[in-house]
């Protein structure tokens, strides 16, 4: 099960016809609509499988023992056989548990009832995804789809910081236009009916006067119209901006920047108490990267109040591995816990002609005990993104049990379809180059291995046996990749390279059974249009892989 549940003792399988319908006592309408909208189950009274569910606010359903920490995520979840179906038992210590327990029994259902009982909890507190890359940003009824998506896989935070709206940056003196304010309040809405925290970014560090009245009065006149439609969560940006103070006056009085941002962040903030206490702000500062016990960080972040979450994105912009060392270092220079905007799988600026899919790796397990949450950077490719954040979600829920592999191989099966992602496989294989380091190929590599080894030897039979099946995988692929879905319009730039490799191995194969001049100049000049192609594709290069299985040097 995606998540990993923390704690499952299972019995004797439950044998019903499939379930089309449940009913339900306890539960609050939106988590209902949305439990319904994801798993197109309907609830109706006298339903063979019954739901109950209750929230107890006593120590057993409040507090997570092992992380000496209280959450209203924490629920326990029974199921028993009756005499015409099962009875599923929920209880939490909050709604937003309930609704934890009610996407777990829903994932349950749609794999197979048996006689079980569940006691599940999150790892990391804050777990979200946010949409602040550079690029188109994604329609509101593509954020809708992916709040629901990834609600229902146990996020429970997204930032809407979407670096091209130009009422987040460029217009941030501006109030939104009533047609796009009521977007974002149909999107608040919509987040809070499935238990997501929304939080609104605003950046307004490039043109910003610090020391001007006029500018915060414009900042607080911006955040009251955001508030006046259902925010209550926000941040503010001061990343990707000159690091030197631009405006003589701010220069004059404050001498350096970190003093200016001191002083925004605290004006803000006693803004924001003032205006409503239950208010939470989180800063993205403007050095966000490195050991976390630089002079900026560390003089900021002693400076502001301690009820301000700042994001950190690790030792790099894009960082290979997040540890748990790491974020002790931040604590102790810092005097708080990061909280991580972590840039994958987010592909802008030079990292254009890449397309992530792998999993999240290079996260230490107990990293949990140590920050504040990790928040993923999205791809500008909203269908493609679905499939990394999958597993970002899962290893959050439970990074303890957290397996990449699997967890990607369940992702693809979501996103693709459970009968096309192993074919779409031969693909995605090629589309793990990222900060990550992830291997890349792995296929291709092991069947380019076995049949160079192969041939080494003489035995051509055998190195027709290691390409031939891998050739017919590829080139169904292929023709799975033609289909016009969403997912696919967006992974053309990449696929259209991935057919060029299609033909290089078949070609490659007739090559190894006639080896006539014709067709190695076509393999040539094959390898010559794919290797023109700016689309990342393989890690490695090609020309040498086939020349490694014909036994030829260049």
């Amino acid at each position: 099960m995606f998540p990993s549940v923390q704690k499952l003792n299972t019995g004797k399988e439950i044998q019903l016809a499939e379930i089309s319908a449940v009913s339900v006592n306890g539960v609050i309408p939106d988590t209902l609509a949305a439990f319904s909208d994801f798993f197109g189950i309907c609830v109706a009274p006298g339903a063979a499988v019954r739901i109950n569910a209750e929230v107890r606010d006593t120590e057993e359903f409040c507090y997570i023992e092992q992380l000496s920490r209280l959450s209203d995520e924490k629920y326990t979840l029974n199921i028993i056989k009756t005499g015409d179906g099962a009875e599923i038992s929920i209880v939490a210590g909050g709604e937003r548990g309930i609704f934890r327990g009610m996407f777990t029994a829903g994932r349950m259902l749609r794999g197979g009832l048996c006689e079980c009982s569940v006691v599940d909890y999150p790892c990391f507190e804050t777990r979200g995804y946010i949409e602040g890359f550079y690029g188109k940003p994604w329609s509101f009824a593509q954020r809708r789809e992916m709040l629901l998506l990834m609600a229902a896989n146990h996020m429970n935070t997204y930032y809407y910081a979407p670096k091209d709206d130009e009422y987040h940056r460029r217009k941030w003196r501006e109030e939104y236009p009533e047609e796009q304010l009521a977007g974002l309040r149909s999107l608040v809405s919509c987040a809070r009916g499935r238990c997501v925290d929304f939080h609104y970014c605003i950046a307004p560090g490039l043109s910003m006067k610090y020391c001007s009245q006029e500018d915060f009065e414009a900042l607080m006149k911006k955040t009251r119209q955001l508030y006046s439609a259902g925010v209550r969560f926000f941040g503010l940006l001061l990343d990707d901006i000159p690091e030197k103070l631009f405006f003589p006056e701010d220069e004059q009085r404050f001498s350096e920047t970190v003093n200016a941002h001191i002083h925004i962040i605290n004006k803000y903030y006693d803004a924001l108490m003032a205006l409503d206490n239950g208010i939470k702000l989180t800063v993205c500062p403007m050095q966000y990267h490195g050991t976390g016990s630089e002079y900026y960080i560390s003089k900021l972040s002693r400076s502001i109040p301690g009820g301000v979450s700042l994001f950190w994105t690790g030792r790099d912009i894009c960082s290979r591995e997040l540890t748990s060392r790491e974020a002790i270092i931040f604590e102790n220079s810092t005097l708080r816990r990061p909280r991580y905007w972590d840039n994958y799988p987010v592909n802008d600026a030079e990292m254009f002609n890449e397309m992530h899919l792998g999993p999240i790796i290079g996260r230490d397990a107990d990293l949990y005990r140590f920050s504040d949450g990790i928040i993923a950077n999205c791809m500008e490719y909203f269908e493609c993104s679905k499939i990394p954040l999958l597993t970002i979600a899962d290893y959050l829920w439970n990074s303890t049990a957290y397996s990449p592999q699997a967890s990607w191989k369940n992702a693809l099966a979501c996103v693709v379809g459970s009968e096309a992602s192993e074919t779409f496989t031969y693909f995605a294989d090629h589309l793990f180059t990222s900060c990550l380091k992830d291997e890349n190929s792995r296929i291709m590599n092991s069947v380019f291995s076995s049949a160079s080894a192969c041939m080494s030897n003489g035995d051509i039979p055998g190195a027709f046996g290691c390409v031939t099946e891998y050739i017919d995988g590829m080139n169904a692929c292929r023709e799975l990749l033609w289909d016009c879905t969403p997912l696919f319009g967006e992974l053309k730039k990449w696929s259209d390279k991935f057919s060029i490799c299609v033909d290089i191995l078949n070609c490659l194969f007739e090559v190894l059974g006639s080896g006539e001049p014709e067709q190695r100049e076509r393999l040539a000049n094959l390898i010559e249009i794919y290797d023109s192609l700016p689309a990342r594709l393989t890690d490695f290069c090609l020309q040498e892989a086939v020349n490694s299985i014909l036994g030829t040097e260049e």
